[in-house]
């Protein structure tokens, strides 16, 4: 029964190889709307440890009674440019503390900003409301109290402005606002600004997502198409396979942006592995493809009334190639799913990717491959344009 299956599967694709074609491009160009609707997730600890973790448990808890725990950091570290000169050596500085009272005041009235505590604002606190005017009464407070300890460090060379967020604050639309306030506020002499904090490292790593993966998928791509053009010496037999782990990672993207899974960190390099695995389906029937074709020449010398060509090669390649390619298939579909039974939510996630891309590259290497094989090697591209062209005339 399966074989009958699979007969009539291959007798379809090689009687009709440009509808098979045309239907897969159709497919494609819906994968490729929904690739481009595939967002980013956020990359940190807590987002690739299952929520029934105690210490997530807890984390959450904090986070209900206490507030966000969404910490960002305006770190201002002294840098002088000049021995002797009047530039801030010191961040207990009047005018340091001026300059961090200004950050903290534009950085309180930004959107999803719960608090912002800063050298600054201690000092107020324990100087009756008011800023000191100078580096002897900063110093006396400070020398006084310890609360400044955690904002200013031990050589008075770096001092942090402390920004607690909500916890479903859009980094992507705060950065641009933190770092407007950075370039709008004048910085004293001898001073550098930046934003920090492990809040923006999750940002910033999902800012990479996309390039990352683009490099990846680039350097994977030219290297497998070498290593191909290598082995078959052949520029058409090259580039076919290729069309494997093209088509099949453009799908897999797809779907992803289909079911709305989309990516992290983690699962960027994904596509890399996609495409390492999936060439094997592409080669595989190429090469077959051509042992049988092969073969029909040898048959064709022992018996000269056999009438054979490609589509009788391609029919006993995919006759010969699809249950094998399943098995692998599936063998791969059961490892990849087992990295779901753990605990920790990227390999689920890595997994369930690798199963589709696995899936979809067999698919590619069924129907892409064969149709494309067979329009090349049957079709008369000229003769065929020229027809089509008649006739549009003619209707004209």
């Amino acid at each position: 029964m399966g074989n009958k299956v699979i007969e009539l599967y291959s007798g379809f694709v090689t009687k009709f190889p440009i509808v098979v074609l045309v239907l897969m491009l159709v497919v494609s160009v819906f994968a490729i709307h929904m690739a481009g609707t595939i967002q980013t997730k956020k990359s940190d600890i807590k987002s690739m440890i299952p929520q029934d973790v105690e210490a997530i448990s807890t984390l959450n808890s904090i986070e209900n009674e206490f507030g966000s725990t969404n910490i960002i950091s305006f770190a201002v570290e002294t840098d002088p440019s000049y021995k002797g000169s009047d530039e801030v050596r010191d961040v207990r500085d009047p005018r340091v503390i001026l300059y961090m009272d200004q950050l903290s005041m534009l950085a309180l009235h930004t959107d999803n900003v719960i608090d912002v505590t800063s050298p600054a604002s201690v000092l107020r606190s324990i100087n009756g409301g008011r800023l000191p005017q100078s580096t002897r009464e900063v110093q006396d407070l400070t020398n006084k109290n310890g609360l400044l300890d955690r904002s200013i460090s031990k050589d008075y060379t770096l001092a942090l402005v402390t920004i607690r967020t909500t916890d479903d604050v859009d980094l992507s639309k705060l950065e641009p606002e933190l770092e407007k306030i950075l370039q709008q506020v004048p910085k004293p002499p001898g001073i550098t600004a930046s934003l920090g904090g492990s809040v923006m490292e999750s940002q910033k790593m999902q800012q990479a997502i996309a390039p990352d993966m683009a490099k990846t998928s680039t350097y994977s791509l030219i290297g497998i198409l070498i290593i191909v053009l290598v082995l078959f010496r052949s520029i058409k037999y090259g580039f076919t396979p290729m069309t494997t782990i093209i088509f099949g990672t453009l799908w897999t993207m797809g779907y992803v942006g289909l079911i709305g899974m989309g990516l992290s960190s983690q699962t960027s390099g994904v596509t890399s592995m996609i495409m390492g695995i999936g060439i094997d389906f592409g080669i595989q029937l190429v090469t077959r493809y051509r042992l049988e074709l092969a073969n029909l020449s040898a048959l064709k010398v022992q018996h000269s009334q056999l009438q054979l060509g490609h589509k009788d090669a391609m029919a006993v390649t995919l006759n010969n190639v699809i249950i094998p390619m399943l098995t692998t298939t599936l063998a791969a579909l059961i490892g990849f799913q087992a990295m779901s039974l753990g605990r920790l939510t990227f390999l689920g996630d890595m997994g369930t990717m690798m199963s589709y891309g696995v899936a979809a590259s067999m698919i590619a290497a069924i129907t892409i491959v064969p149709a494309i094989i067979l329009i090349i090697d049957t079709m008369n591209i000229k003769n065929t344009y020229k027809k089509l062209m008649n006739k549009f005339e003619v209707r004209i």
